[in-house]
């Protein structure tokens, strides 16, 4: 009982530090020991990160025993406590979504850097081969419609592609940039931030978002540097001791939590994540497509060359 009630007085007090990590180093301790049910119920709450409710019956849970007083702000402790522990899980979430535009846009920009010019190409004699089946017969035209759109849809987003070209890294560095990314992100995220001072926040979020999605490692470093030791923010957790707010931005966390998962499986059903997911080796992957667009130009010439003769 006394190692039980000892681990109780360590999660309270960490929650009225507010730390976390300790909370759960303490709840994996007491439930490796015989408890009763009240205890019990103490750790189901810590699990569903109900903190508001954790302080009271902890000071209730004691007193049965000790002569010990319950602390004044409990109710807030809690609500701060798992406010806290909601942002830092909305924020992993928020960073796997970067995660993952970022593994999209960096497929696309190899994909159109090494295919693009070639897949154009095929784009140009389809259409071609299209208009001259369309002159000589009408019922050719919505090939011809169709050809002449995909190029001209296809030239716009290769122009875009060679405009915004992501700075190629190596592994060390991509995993680099994912490390800072995380780091600057927790600092300036704008869905955490207090809302004095949201507006800079999301200018600043924005600012590291592009850096991140065009592998610019100095640039996000120069924004942490500038998150460290100049312009800094305090995150919602931090700044609130109001109740009734904290259990209304308490409500807000938990419904973006539960929107940005529904984006993440959205993301894994995208066609191009699944591909990416599949390839084993991108370089064996890019030659053979190349091989394969390479026989299909050779077919559309060959008919342009049968069609042309028939004529």
């Amino acid at each position: 009982m006394k190692q039980i009630i000892k681990r109780l007085e360590i999660i309270k007090h960490c929650i009225a530090i507010e730390d976390d990590e300790t909370v759960e180093f303490q709840t994996s301790k007491l439930a490796q020991l015989t408890v009763d049910n009240d205890v019990e119920e103490i750790l189901n709450l810590i699990k569903n990160t109900d903190f508001q409710k954790v302080v009271p019956l902890i000071d209730s849970y004691i007193q049965k025993f000790t002569s010990l007083v319950p602390y004044e702000d409990k109710e807030v402790m809690g609500l701060k406590l798992e406010l806290k522990v909601l942002e830092k899980q909305f924020l992993v979430y928020s960073c796997k979504v970067e995660e993952y535009h970022n593994l999209i846009n960096d497929f696309n920009a190899r994909y159109h850097k090494e295919l693009g010019t070639l897949i154009e190409e095929i784009l140009v004699l389809r259409e071609e081969y299209y208009e001259f089946m369309y002159k000589n017969s009408k019922s050719f035209e919505t090939e011809y419609l169709e050809a002449k759109k995909d190029f001209e849809d296809f030239h716009e987003e290769l122009k875009k592609y060679h405009l915004d070209d992501p700075i190629e890294l190596s592994k060390q560095e991509k995993k680099e940039l994912k490390r800072l990314y995380k780091k600057a992100s927790k600092l300036c995220h704008p869905d955490i931030i207090e809302d004095e001072k949201k507006e800079k926040a999301e200018e600043i979020f924005k600012e590291l978002n592009a850096a991140y999605q065009h592998n610019d490692i100095k640039k996000i470093s120069e924004i942490l540097e500038l998150l460290l030791t100049g312009e800094s923010f305090t995150v919602t957790s931090d700044s609130l001791f109001d109740t009734q707010i904290l259990k209304r931005k308490i409500k807000v966390t938990r419904e973006k939590i539960k929107a940005i998962k529904i984006e993440i499986e959205a993301i894994k059903k995208n066609g191009t994540f699944i591909l990416v997911n599949k390839i084993v080796d991108l370089d064996e992957y890019f030659e053979r497509k190349r091989e394969e667009l390479l026989d299909e130009k050779e077919s559309i010439m060959e008919n342009m060359s049968e069609a042309s003769q028939m004529v």
